[in-house]
């Protein structure tokens, strides 16, 4: 199922379309990007928490549990428009490497070393470890080196590929340490020295262009360690040179429609083995962030969150005894706060909004 190689690789590839909402041969993104059609959902979502500043987009859908067919929506914003997604795409590469292991490509026992080249920003798992504990490590603590040594273990191409394959509207190309290295204008031996511009001509790059130059970012990433990465961000997110189209440019990115149908796929485990999967959907259930006592009830809730400087993603899936599932992406960047503190300190109360706009999906 995995074969990420050979015809399906090249058909991606030559599709040579420019980046998702960036017209080919244009300067460079433009505000709001779209992708995908234009989407009308069933219902209306709540007004969000005050403390909520920023673009948001919300998505919510009931899926048909065989098929994943949509039942009925709810939404909020403009669900095709392309948001920067925080590290709620770690799930999506935890499951390619699961992929790995069933195919025999990893093994479970598979021991990755961390070192000063491939150690990212803020804490990280020390000496030697196994896939199993990185990659519960990055879905339940999101550990960045976690999900930056799984990510180069599946491939930069591959684990781009196979998202894209999945869901063309978004894009998991670079490392988080090789995206905020671009921020902090550390990649400048890739990109150049002036980072609107390098940003703006990486992001308007047809596929398989971008994809190389990816490469090439994530390889020079190595260059510098966590901390100096550390240093070298937070003068951009508080200084003149701030934009968001260069975040958009360098991050991960989806539109809210785009992003819950690929968690509908991807989050239940479906695509692994029993095994696998039991471990999958065991770290997503422990994940950021569910009620501790959730009104809707529910059989299993998997759920990843993920913030960062002016920057909030809350993704997840719901099962509930009587056999319906749910998925949803609540998207939210460009914001006022400008701390991952701060951004943090609103989860609960986004969180509890997210629930009474899934109890209104399901009728209750």
């Amino acid at each position: 199922m995995i074969g990420f190689a050979g015809a399906w690789l090249t058909a991606v590839i030559l599709i040579g379309d420019a980046a998702p909402g960036v017209p080919a041969g244009s300067a460079g993104p433009r505000a709001p990007q779209v992708c995908g059609e234009t989407v009308s959902p069933t219902l209306t979502a709540s007004a969000l928490p005050r403390s909520v500043t920023g673009r948001v987009a919300f998505y919510a859908a009931e899926y048909e549990p065989s098929t994943l067919r949509v039942l009925s929506s709810i939404g909020l914003g403009a669900l095709n428009e392309v948001y920067a997604v925080a590290s709620t795409y770690k799930p999506l590469v935890v499951e390619l490497a699961l992929r790995d292991v069933d195919t025999g490509r990893l093994k479970l026992n598979t021991v990755f070393t961390t070192t000063a080249a491939n150690r990212s920003i803020e804490v990280y798992p020390p000496g030697r470890n196994t896939l199993a504990t990185l990659a519960k490590r990055a879905i339940v603590q999101s550990d960045n080196t976690a999900g930056d040594i799984l990510q180069q273990a599946v491939g930069t191409q591959r684990v781009a590929v196979g998202v894209r394959w999945r869901s063309p509207c978004t894009s998991v190309l670079l490392t988080g340490k090789a995206a905020w290295a671009a921020q902090g204008s550390l990649q400048s031996a890739v990109l150049g020295d002036d980072l609107p511009a390098g940003a703006q001509r990486y992001a308007a790059l047809a596929f398989g262009e971008r994809l190389a130059t990816a490469t090439r970012l994530n390889a020079n990433a190595a260059t510098f360690t966590g901390p100096e990465v550390e240093r070298a961000i937070d003068p951009y997110f508080r200084g003149p040179l701030y934009d968001p189209r260069i975040d958009l440019a360098v991050q991960h990115t989806s539109t809210a429609k785009a992003y819950a149908d690929l968690v509908a796929r991807v989050y239940g485990g479906n695509n692994l083995k029993p095994a696998t999967s039991r471990l999958f959907r065991g770290w997503l259930s422990e994940g950021c962030c569910h009620p501790k006592t959730s009104v809707l009830k529910v059989s299993y809730w998997g759920a990843k969150a993920g913030s960062g400087w002016r920057l909030l993603t809350l993704t997840g899936l719901v099962e509930t005894p009587d056999g319906r599932t749910f998925a949803y992406a609540y998207l939210n960047d460009g914001s006022d706060t400008l701390e991952s503190e701060d951004m943090e300190a609103q989860i609960p109360a986004v969180v509890a909004w997210i629930e009474r706009n899934l109890l209104t999906l399901a009728g209750r």
